[in-house]
């Protein structure tokens, strides 16, 4: 919790500064080279399925609870979400080695449970966004379906985008300048799954504010196993 803690204020802090962010049409290609392609997170709810080659008796269908972990056969409790099927397969892998001698086995997700945007701060109707495993929304297409933004109090230039990549097992963060003279370009901002937006007051939010609201009812998973 201390580590969250930490990381919110740092986010606030540097965020929420008098700077603006970069224009969202130049930060474009960097935040999308961030995207996850095909490789989803898994996310509590999902329904997996292990299955190893040799050793059957190990095999099972499962469902990811909503602390993120799951309770595999013989080796318990391990956390799922927030990796992707590839990751947990290796982190099985190395627990079952102390009790198979198989580390021939397959993981995958038979049901997605649904995935969400989260957007918040000053907009119409702040809250979460729903989208497919394999969907993606532009960051003015989930604030327009957010409503739109408050023309009177919205601090438009510096949004903020919060990733969770799983690659890197660790927050990704953009401040960005999202003002509609800056929604032009070729490519959009691309948002995924677990994606966190945060459009600030034109007054600079209180730390301690802000860091409560995201830690008691705005962080959506599997941001808690990344910090």
């Amino acid at each position: 919790m201390n580590r969250l803690l930490i990381l919110l204020a740092a986010l606030c802090l540097t965020g929420c500064s008098l700077a603006s962010g970069p224009p969202a049409y130049a930060l474009a290609a960097e935040v999308n080279a961030t995207l996850l392609g095909d490789a989803n997170v898994i996310s509590p709810g999902d329904v997996l399925s292990v299955r190893f080659r040799l050793e059957s008796q190990y095999d099972q269908e499962l469902t990811v609870g909503p602390d993120g972990t799951a309770d595999f056969l013989a080796v318990g409790s391990t956390i799922a979400a927030g990796l992707t099927s590839d990751q947990l397969r290796e982190r099985l892998r190395t627990s079952y080695a102390e009790v198979s001698v198989d580390d021939e086995l397959s993981v995958s997700v038979l049901e997605a449970a649904p995935r969400t945007i989260t957007i918040t701060g000053e907009v119409t109707a702040p809250g979460e966004l729903a989208i497919g495993p394999d969907q993606r929304l532009t960051l003015v297409e989930a604030i327009g379906q957010a409503g739109g933004f408050s023309k009177r109090t919205a601090w438009l230039s510096n949004t903020l985008l919060i990733r969770w990549d799983p690659n890197a097992g660790k927050q990704l963060w953009w401040r960005i300048d999202a003002r509609p003279k800056n929604w032009t370009g070729d490519t959009p901002i691309y948002l995924q799954a677990f994606d966190v937006v945060y459009i600030p007051n034109t007054t600079i939010d209180h730390v301690g504010i802000w860091i409560e609201n995201f830690i008691r009812r705005m962080i959506p998973l599997p941001l808690p196993f990344g910090v």
